[in-house]
């Protein structure tokens, strides 16, 4: 239950609701243009495939405009969780690898296989590998955050939620955008755009790039140089052939590169040697097995043998059609992505060879997508679809274990896989399958009330050919290291299918500018095959699908002549056969496992408020608040988690911030931007233990600028993590250490953007 200090906290949060600031970023977002006096401007979606003000969709959605990102340094989907409360991320193993939760639901699984229950889309494509995440947030026109189940108008279906992607599309004029940023840790980030016709109205293209480096935000006492650096770059280019006002026909290219560094963790000893005893420095701090230990608390510096470095190269294409014809409109949109990612990663965060990682993984995917749909606003709206995704993603990974306790001068270099001492390799083949046929009905009861009605059929088939051995010789780099010396552990193949039909009933009711809504659905994500190390058939035995069954209600007003916007919502989700991330501890070596909870049950309540008092002057606030437990969850050894919180599911989350604007007598502006987050406690594992509970946090973030005439030019001074708040992201078991990762620290530096 919801306890009495965190009802304090929510009568507190929505009180201030009316009266203090927040992320601007719902009442901005892909909004019409209207001076400050009238009040909040329109928002404009197209979360449920027509264009619709945001105040009369009957979903809990989170909007985010292209200049809003930019105003808030959001530099990839990671970063989404300083605007969207209800969205959290756990960071994995590397820098491309991150699970994203909304509502506290989601799967800490960093492995590549691992589909995730957020939805990714980039211009209505589903992204299903992680790495390729990374790009997209560049010449953005904006993000929709859709919150709870979706599928009966969505190509993929997803239980905890979707985020979608919309790049910037050709204009009817020439125009375009630049902006160059310089900030700490010598990080230098240019993007622009520009585009407009070819050959008049019929031909208009864009085209667009991104250049992003730092030299990193963490020091190696080593070697003494920086790590967790970035240098990647990225660019897109659309092309739209509209030979009549009933036909549109687009082609997407984009591609991108990645070649900064892995992540590098932070180390925490678990007081163990390699014998079980109890290891710790004469100071009490617990060490490694090797009688290591990293004393000095700060959370961006560490001793490293091996600096990591991941090269991440994405290539992808679309084609989609609208054409209109007779009062419906038909919808294709064909899509090819790859991914190639190869990561060397020094696991232990040490200075000794405890264990070193290389990631490599390729997936190729294909999807296709029809809808075909009713135009316009008539008293019955609907829309039918099919999809189809395919994807083969091959991997070849392995680590380097326990090398320091290797004698070189024994027979194969003291190889020893009883012991776990050697190369173990565990590369695999996994192919996906996925079809669905989809469906949704607006109708009008009456002229206020609109009854909705969704259905999906869903059916998935995916292939594993698994193996994994002992390498005697081989070292952690590219494949062309590894030797001929090998022992076979494991060779496991095996196809699984996944179906299900799941829906959408929702009534809602609107009168004036006040729209009232409820609903109920069901989510599904498929089972599937685990794709981390495995050693034993019984760790790859397929796991379940999971199946969210959620309740909401929620109410959507203008008031004060729309200088105050309110909108809340409620919802329960009965959370089945839920999938989980954990590491079993039972041998020498953790082992990473994907299993099925029995059940578990979230309740909460989310609330925005946004407040234009004045003119000039802005104030949102928007806080949720949860309460989740697992109801029925036997794991590993007969361990009973029941009653334990979910993973990433915390008690309250909130954001506030202010937008103040001054005009001047030239026409230029002074623009000034302060907005914090507060996340209470959560746990990273579902055993809830104190070592893997992140304690509650907040983060500040401050931005003034300068803005010429119509807002051609703009200066800007800004700053995140302004207070340098380190929490963990993410917890993982490495023999007799742990790995921690951490969140950025303060960065600052100014911005310089242009539009023509």
């Amino acid at each position: 239950m919801v306890s009495s200090a965190l009802h304090r906290s929510v009568i507190a949060a929505l009180a201030a609701s009316t009266c203090l600031a927040a992320l601007p970023q719902v009442a901005r977002a892909q909004s019409s243009e209207k001076p400050a006096d009238e009040g909040i401007g329109q928002i404009v979606v197209t979360a449920q495939r027509r264009q619709q003000n945001v105040q009369d969709v009957p979903i809990a959605i989170t909007a985010v405009s292209g200049d809003q990102l930019r105003e808030s340094g959001v530099r990839d989907p990671r970063d989404l969780t300083l605007l969207v409360p209800s969205l959290s991320m756990q960071a994995g193993t590397a820098a491309s690898t991150t699970s994203l939760f909304i509502r506290g639901v989601g799967i800490g699984d960093f492995n590549s296989n691992t589909t995730g229950a957020v939805g990714v889309y980039v211009d209505d494509v589903f992204l299903g590998a992680n790495a390729g995440k990374l790009f997209n947030v560049f010449d953005s026109d904006g993000i929709e955050v859709l919150k709870g189940p979706q599928g009966t108008l969505y190509g993929r279906n997803t239980t905890a939620g979707a985020i979608r992607f919309s790049s910037r599309k050709p204009s009817d004029t020439l125009s375009g955008d630049v902006s160059a940023l310089y900030g700490r840790f010598d990080e230098v980030r240019l993007e622009g755009g520009i585009g407009g016709p070819i050959a008049g109205d019929v031909l208009k293209a864009r085209v667009s790039g991104l250049y992003h480096r730092n030299d990193g935000t963490t020091f190696n006492r080593v070697t003494g140089n920086r790590v967790n650096n970035i240098d990647l770059w990225a660019a897109r280019a659309i092309v739209d052939f509209t030979p009549g006002p009933d036909t549109l026909v687009r082609l997407s290219v984009h591609g991108g590169r990645n070649s900064g560094g892995a992540r590098q963790f932070q180390h925490r000893g678990q007081g163990i040697d390699f014998f079980g005893d109890p290891a710790f420095l004469p100071n009490g701090t617990p060490t490694d097995g090797l009688g290591y230990a990293d004393t000095d608390g700060d959370p961006w510096a560490g001793d490293y043998d091996v600096e990591g470095k991941e090269r991440i190269d994405v290539f992808g294409a679309s084609l989609t059609g609208q054409f209109t014809f007779g009062g419906v409109q038909l919808t294709s949109i064909t899509a090819y992505e790859q991914v190639n990612r190869a990561t060397l990663e020094d696991t232990d965060a040490s200075p000794n060879q405890v264990i070193t990682a290389y990631y490599e993984d390729r997936p190729r995917q294909f999807s296709q997508e029809l809808r075909l749909q009713s135009v316009g606003e008539n008293a019955l709206n609907w829309i039918v679809g099919g999809f189809y995704f395919h994807d083969t993603l091959k991997t070849d990974s392995s680590f380097d274990l326990l090398r320091a306790l290797r004698d070189p001068s024994a027979p194969l270099g003291g190889f020893d896989p009883v012991n776990s001492l050697g190369l173990l390799r565990y590369p695999y083949t996994q192919k996906t399958d996925s079809y669905a046929l989809f469906g949704q009905a607006d109708y009008k009861l009456t002229d206020e009330l609109t009854a909705t009605l969704g259905l999906r059929y869903s059916h998935d088939r995916i292939g594993m050919k698994f193996a994994s051995l002992f390498d005697a010789l081989g070292t952690v780099v590219p494949r062309k290291a590894y030797s001929d010396v090998v022992v076979p552990l494991l060779d496991f193949d095996r196809r699984q299918s996944f179906n299900d039909l799941s829906w959408r009933a929702a009534l809602n009711y609107k009168t004036g500018d006040t729209l009232l809504f409820a609903s109920f659905s069901k989510g599904y994500n498929s089972g599937g095959f685990a794709g981390g190390a495995s050693t034993d058939p019984l760790q790859l035995a397929p796991f379940r699908s999971e199946k969210l069954y959620a309740w909401e209600a929620g109410i959507k007003t203008d008031l004060l002549d729309r200088h105050l916007r309110f909108n809340a919502s409620a919802f329960y989700y009965d959370y089945r056969d839920l999938q989980v991330f954990i590491f079993d501890l039972s041998g020498p070596v953790p082992v990473q496992r994907k299993l099925n909870a029995g059940n578990a049950r979230i309740y909460g309540l989310e609330a925005e408020v946004t407040a234009r008092p004045v003119r000039n002057l802005e104030l949102f606030t928007a806080i949720t608040v949860m309460d989740s437990e697992y109801k029925n969850f036997a794991a590993l050894g007969g361990t009973n988690y029941s009653g334990n919180r979910l993973v990433n599911a915390p008690n309250f989350a909130g954001s506030a911030g202010i937008r103040l604007t001054v005009p001047l007598a030239n026409g230029s502006e002074v623009r000034a931007n302060v907005d914090g987050t507060y996340t209470s406690s959560i746990f990273l594992f579902p055993d809830n233990a104190p070592s893997n509970k992140v304690a509650g946090y907040g983060l500040l973030n401050g931005r003034l600028a300068w803005a010429a005439p119509n807002n051609r030019y703009e200066i800007a001074l800004w700053g995140k993590n302004l207070t340098n708040k380190a929490y963990v992201t993410a917890i993982a078991p490495v023999i007799t250490q742990d790995q921690i990762n951490y969140n950025e620290p303060r960065t600052y530096g100014i911005q310089l953007s242009a539009h023509f």
